[in-house]
């Protein structure tokens, strides 16, 4: 049987700078959270546009732009294939100070390029952001 699903990435980038969102994963763990863009499964019949600008509403509660597309990815897990969009976005610079959560998340930061590595721990998401101008 094959199962395919599409994921949006939406990569919120003012000046120089990009937003990290701290999302709970399971309380379980020493560490329960992790460093993450704005990600998202597009969802049967919607467009993975409007899926990415709805994800940063509901997760920023401001309404985002897209300025591109920069890259795209695809991975198997057993027999289920991934395939992603990584868009960057922006949020109007008026609207930063109107970010508010969800719940499962505790906190975001404005981080540079250099310092993406040093928040996010997913080797796949840094390996795709390899060679990327962003």
């Amino acid at each position: 049987m094959r199962n395919t699903f599409l994921r949006v990435k939406g990569i919120i980038k003012q000046d120089n700078k990009y937003l990290l969102l701290k999302r709970w994963v399971d309380d379980r763990i020493p560490d329960p959270f992790v460093w993450e863009f704005i990600d998202a499964e597009v969802e049967h019949g919607q467009s993975p546009d409007d899926t990415v600008l709805g994800a940063i509403h509901e997760l920023l509660s401001v309404e985002g732009r897209i300025e591109k597309i920069e890259y795209t990815w695809s991975s198997m897990l057993g027999d289920t294939q991934c395939v992603g969009i990584a868009y960057i976005c922006s949020i109007a610079e008026a609207d930063e100070e109107n970010i508010v959560l969800p719940e499962e998340f505790g906190e975001y930061i404005w981080v540079t390029r250099e310092e993406i590595p040093q928040y996010i721990e997913n080797q796949y998401v840094l390996k795709d952001l390899e060679g990327k101008a962003l």
